[in-house]
């Protein structure tokens, strides 16, 4: 028998992703340090001050993002559709304040019943960032559309 291996070494180990195969307390710090970094970019003492009733909402929007950015799947569905995790993270870490603020908002005035709660908050999360502009620009018109038939 002869061994076809052309190296001596060794492969090298796949790297790990960030949260995944690794000891539970690793795994606690990454997810503190993102809970940390999530609560910086959302300003979340001034989100509390500011919305004292609604802390465990804002809290499970930080948890989620949280558990999506410590995700050690390849993969994250959001809109019924796999987006590479590397992306969605990317995104939640670039929400702030007013991103947090227009999916409370959004989530409020929705009056359909939502199935997957999780699933729906991952997609307005995920969606806030390319749509937060349309919506205040189409509650911009609508206010000044209310305002004109008034004053007529």
């Amino acid at each position: 028998m002869s061994d076809t291996e052309l190296s001596i070494h060794p492969p090298a180990p796949a790297p790990s992703p960030p949260c995944r195969r690794r000891g539970v307390s690793d795994r606690i710090g990454q997810m503190d340090a993102y809970r940390a970094l999530i609560h910086e970019n959302i300003s979340y003492g001034d989100l509390l001050r500011d919305h004292p009733y609604d802390a465990d909402l804002i809290d499970g929007y930080v948890e989620l993002m949280v558990e999506v950015c410590c995700t050690g799947r390849e993969t994250v569905r959001v809109n019924q559709d796999d987006i590479p995790a590397a992306v969605v993270r990317s995104r939640f870490l670039k929400l702030d304040r007013e991103h947090i603020l227009y999916v409370m908002e959004s989530m409020q005035r929705n009056t359909t019943q939502v199935v997957n709660v999780r699933a729906y908050t991952l997609s307005a999360l995920y969606n806030a960032p390319v749509t937060i502009g349309q919506y205040y620009t189409s509650q911009v018109s609508h206010d000044m559309a209310q305002g004109w038939e008034v004053g007529t």
